[in-house]
């Protein structure tokens, strides 16, 4: 089975819902998405960067493909492959969030992984469009395995970092590039379009609205970069997408798309699971590291992870042994 229903919440969840519900759904639904605004929303970021490191590795601030990024690996003697990597794109509407509000989450997949984390802080609006992302997203991906000597690299995202992710190994493929060995998506987006879609509701989402939505969507394609490549993922050929595990709250506006998705590549003979999350917030992994639901999806991402690695080195072991022989 491609999606696996988790029925028994911690009692922490129903708080969280319903204090998503009441209050952040409202102030999302009516907050006025200006220039001004949304370069107020991106400063957000800054003043969590003051908060605690978390505990159990070490991070560096670095530059990736031009981009302010976070290289983040475990602390204590190193058991990490030197040639494998996570590229971890963070969510946010593509106007929101960075480096310092997903440090919590990149740093607990690399504890759990015991791999590197690459963070990006891509570009996003008000000064760039989703084209732009995209190829911040997609360079960082090509500097890590043309310069930076990984051969094997894991793209994972959650919400809008959840589209660039899959299109990374789209943009991989059409250049020849290896492409990713595995995508881990926290409630990723998967379709620019989202909004215009009549089959598509918010009504049962705890607070993504549907006509905010309508409103970014008029933004997208802000440059200075156009988009390459198909604005919805699950139009790409299932073959050019890598090992999937996806992980969502039950009932949230994008989980059609995502059931869709990971039975689409099941059907063509592809690996891909949905791991759903009942009385879960939208990219609940990322909200809060204590919660009960989000060690599990972490467990669950690192576990899926590590067998995608060796699924992907002893095949790169058969082949060079095929090609000696």
């Amino acid at each position: 089975m491609p999606v696996i229903t988790h029925d028994n919440p911690s009692r922490g969840s129903y708080a969280l819902w319903f204090g998503t519900r009441l209050f952040i759904r409202p102030l999302l639904k009516y907050f006025p998405l200006t220039t001004q605004t949304m370069r107020f929303l991106y400063l957000a970021d800054a003043p969590l960067a003051l908060a605690p490191k978390p505990k159990g590795v070490v991070g560096e601030e670095i530059e990736l493909a031009g981009r302010p990024a976070e290289y983040i690996v475990p602390s204590g003697p190193s058991r990490r492959d030197s040639d494998t990597a996570i590229l971890y794109l963070h969510g946010g509407a593509f106007i929101v969030c960075g480096l310092a509000t997903h440090r919590s989450v990149a740093s607990r997949l690399s504890r759990t992984t015991s791999l590197p984390v690459f963070s990006l802080a891509y570009r996003q609006l008000p000064e760039a469009g989703v084209g732009t992302s995209v190829n911040d997203a997609y360079m960082a991906y090509r500097e890590l395995i043309l310069e930076r000597g990984y051969r094997h690299v894991v793209v994972a995202g959650d919400s809008a970092g959840g589209f660039l992710a899959p299109k990374v190994s789209e943009l991989a493929v059409a250049d020849g590039l290896p492409a990713p060995d595995a995508f881990v998506g926290f409630s990723p987006l998967l379709d620019l379009d989202l909004a215009s879609n009549p089959d598509r509701s918010s009504r049962s989402d705890a607070y993504l609205p549907k006509s905010k939505m309508a409103v970014l969507a008029k933004l997208f394609d802000r440059g200075p970069i156009a988009l390459r490549g198909t604005r919805r993922i699950l139009d790409l050929p299932t073959e050019h997408l890598a090992p999937t595990l996806i992980i969502s709250a039950a009932d949230e506006m994008l989980e059609a798309d995502i059931i869709e998705l990971v039975e689409r590549i099941e059907a063509a003979g592809g690996i891909a699971v949905c791991h759903r999350f009942r009385w879960q917030v939208h990219a609940f992994p990322v909200l809060n590291g204590r919660h009960p639901e989000s060690l599990e999806a972490i467990a669950i991402a690192g576990g899926f992870i590590e067998e995608a690695m060796r699924s992907a080195k002893a095949a790169e072991f058969d082949a060079a042994r095929g090609h000696a022989g």
